[in-house]
């Protein structure tokens, strides 16, 4: 069960002279959440006969608040579109989690096994971003057109956590869980690009550098890591047009995936007495070369799409003993943990086709099929196995009368390789229906996502020496009755949308 309350407030500002404008954006968000989950288990023998059980219960009580303030600036030297622009962004991402965990063993007659166990936490993290960049665009004439620019920022965070084990009645802080992780980032980009545009087809050619730095300190143990690395990603793409319908396209191009800043900290979060969940702090970004042929005809878009990536992200679960080798655990103890492998390849073939099926229904489907394979090894298991895969899913939208509109979702995956896991096919079905009201200026909207509560993952992991299988449940059937009104002037210009300095930094940051 989750009690999720949110509050969120945007403020734009913008000041226009002539050729220059100077604007500002403010992004507020505090949320407060009160989760509380329940599992039971049954632990079986080597025989897969149940040896005893034992009930988990959860309680998280959390609160964060982020902020992030945006200054910008853009000056446009003359009619030919030659301009510079400037962003600059500060932010903060507050956090604090208080947690109840409590566990109950059984016999299978029902008595108790063993004492309780019960686990109270106290995590507290910040985390603060500073970025800047400068982007100048220079047309040359004829189509053709030269594009430079800059950006650094630097990322820190705090996170602190303390566990005590009040089983006993009297809080006995659990050194093994406690931990105070400091981390630091620094990056620093440049980039050039070249495009032209001819009768029948554009061409684009660019360059980035990267520089980046970082440390990282575990307060506890006192264990610290410095890393740092230079890349070049270059990327190229040409399209060439057949006939006034008919596009194809070529590009090539190198890129970066860095993890997320949570898959970083090494904290243990406890999901029950058998599972636990952390990061790690020398996780490695993905380096990917991706090459993609695309060809479009009216309205209908093929791509075959073939990447090579090195160091992989992926998330597998391990045996407790095998990944903290000084932490005392039981032997059907696991964490859940992200993992670097070695490399992995990636080709797939693409197709979207929105269809007018009459006029008051629209569709749109999507359809991937592809073929993954992964390199590595983990747990003293060798990985080089790969699996084909498809994602197919189809939109529609109903346009009826009297302003009803209705939409019906659909999606199928047929499973596939992940690393070391297996997943099972999963599918889903949702619906929703609305009305306009009150002079259009209402929306009364009801929906309902993944109806028939089949969208559950479900996968097997397997090393030499230990298989883990699992299927979790989730919230994912879920109905919503909303209803919206908007005020004021529809005839007046919306705030211009953009995208500002510290965008990436705030999606590693889930926010």
């Amino acid at each position: 069960m989750t009690c999720k309350l949110k509050h969120g407030k945007n403020w734009h500002g913008l000041f226009s002279k002539q050729k220059t404008i100077v604007g500002f954006i403010v992004n507020a968000n505090f949320n407060h959440y009160t989760r509380k989950n329940n599992n039971a288990s049954i632990v079986l023998n080597t025989q897969k006969q149940p040896v005893n059980t034992f009930n988990s219960f959860a309680s998280n009580n959390d609160n964060s608040d982020n902020t992030v303030a945006n200054i910008n600036f853009k000056h446009t030297f003359d009619t030919t579109g030659r301009e510079i622009t400037a962003d600059a962004d500060y932010g903060t991402y507050n956090s604090n989690s208080l947690t109840v965990n409590s566990t109950h063993y059984y016999k299978l007659d029902g008595n108790p096994l063993q004492p309780d166990y019960t686990l109270n936490g106290d995590q507290q993290g910040k985390l603060t971003l500073k970025t800047a960049k400068i982007d100048y665009v220079n047309p040359l004439g004829q189509g053709s057109k030269w594009e430079a620019g800059i950006k650094t920022s630097f990322v820190s965070s705090d996170n602190d956590a303390q566990f005590f084990d009040v089983s006993s009645g009297n809080p006995v802080n659990d050194v093994n869980k406690t931990n105070h992780f400091l981390y630091k980032e620094y990056n620093n980009a440049a980039y050039l690009n070249f495009s032209k545009t001819y009768k029948k087809f554009d061409v684009q050619f660019g360059l980035r550098g990267e520089q980046t730095n970082i440390s990282t300190e575990q307060r506890i143990g006192n264990v610290k890591f410095d890393s740092g690395y230079f890349q070049l990603f270059p990327s190229a793409f040409l399209n060439y047009k057949l006939k006034e319908d008919n596009t194809i396209g070529l590009s090539v191009s190198r890129r970066i995936n860095r993890p997320g800043y949570s898959q970083l900290n090494p904290f243990l979060f406890l999901i029950d007495v058998t599972t636990y969940a952390t990061g790690a702090p020398g996780l490695l970004p993905e380096l990917t070369w991706s090459y993609e042929l695309s060809y479009t005809l009216k309205n209908l878009n093929f791509s075959l799409n073939y990447s090579y990536t090195k160091d992989p992200q992926t998330v597998t679960l391990a045996r407790f003993k095998e990944a903290f080798p000084n932490i005392p655990s039981a032997e059907n103890v696991t964490v859940q943990i992200p993992i670097n492998l070695a490399s992995s390849d990636y080709i797939g073939f693409t197709v979207s086709a929105p269809i007018r099926i009459k006029p008051w229904w629209n569709m749109i489907n999507n359809a991937n099929v592809y073929y993954q394979k992964f390199r590595g090894t983990f747990s003293g298991t060798i990985l080089n196995n790969g699996k084909p895969a498809a994602d197919i899913r189809t939109n529609n939208t109903f346009t009826l009368k009297k302003r009803w509109t209705a939409e019906l979702n659909a999606s199928l995956n047929s499973g596939g390789q992940y690393g070391f896991m297996v997943l099972d096919p999963q599918w889903g079905l949702s619906a929703g229906i609305q009305k306009l009201i009150l002079k259009t200026k209402g929306t009364l909207r009801f929906n309902i996502t993944d109806i028939f509560w089949t969208n559950l993952p479900k996968a097997v992991i397997t090393y030499n020496n230990y298989i883990e299988k699992w299927h979790a449940y989730r919230e994912t059937r879920v109905a919503n009755l909303t209803f919206s009104y908007r005020f004021g002037n529809n005839k007046v210009q919306a705030s211009r949308k953009r995208t500002t300095a510290s965008e990436e930094e705030r999606q590693r940051a889930g926010g």
